[in-house]
């Protein structure tokens, strides 16, 4: 038996993984620390994730800016910072979706992975 894994999943999936993306982009967006440079600076990793344009980088990228948030300027809570930088760690792990610019850049690929052999000798 094979099993099938798709780097960008549609259906439900996919649409998840939109939602996924357009919540770290606006939990970044609406950080109340920073000045209008800072604010400058995070709306092109933003639109980035909004349109699934290399997805893992930005959402590392965005991780990364919770985690200064809260550490350094103190604009974030614990809970806060805890649930943005879970939300971009999953987002940079699941990828972005078939609903994506990485989808229509990269195109869509299938690993097939052979089915695992009992390779235990009997003693």
């Amino acid at each position: 038996m094979q099993r099938l894994f798709s780097m960008f999943p549609e259906g439900g999936p996919g649409a998840g993984l939109l939602l996924l993306r357009l919540s770290v982009a606006c939990s970044l967006l609406l950080h109340p620390s920073g000045g209008p440079l800072t604010h400058a600076v995070l709306v092109l990793p933003a639109i980035g994730l909004c349109l699934g344009l290399l997805t893992p980088l930005l959402a590392v990228i965005c991780g990364l800016f919770s985690l200064y948030d809260f550490m350094v300027m103190g604009g974030a809570t614990l809970p806060e910072a805890g649930v943005e930088l879970l939300a971009a760690g999953a987002l940079a792990l699941l990828g972005p979706g078939a609903l994506s610019l990485d989808a229509w850049l990269f195109g869509r690929r299938v690993i097939t992975l052979p089915s695992r052999k009992n390779t235990r000798a009997d003693d």
